[in-house]
């Protein structure tokens, strides 16, 4: 398995923030919280794929789909342009099955 390479990152936060997240988990669960938000954001704003937000959030794409589910967020676009694709491709089907 091929590893990721990683950089560290700091960000300044105020202190009762720290405060109350440090009250309510332990490190580790803070952290793996931030990640998740991180990859829910960047996602959200089509900053990275599916597969680079599982592998931020280090959970598995279906347990991240669910993730997006909780919080309303599509894992997937479903748009007009692809629904008029798959009419052209049943279309082109029905054709050749009348045949």
């Amino acid at each position: 398995m091929e590893t990721t390479k990683t950089e560290r990152i700091e960000i300044d936060l105020p202190q009762d923030i720290i405060f109350a997240m440090r009250g309510l988990e332990k490190p580790e669960k803070v952290k793996k919280k931030l990640k998740i938000a991180l990859a829910i954001l960047l996602f959200q704003e089509r900053s990275i794929s599916l597969g680079k937000a599982t592998e931020l959030t280090e959970m598995s794409r279906v347990r991240f789909m669910e993730v997006l589910k909780e919080h309303d967020i599509p894992a997937y676009e479903y748009g007009e342009k692809d629904f008029e694709m798959e009419q052209e491709v049943i279309a082109k089907y029905r054709k050749t099955v009348k045949k």
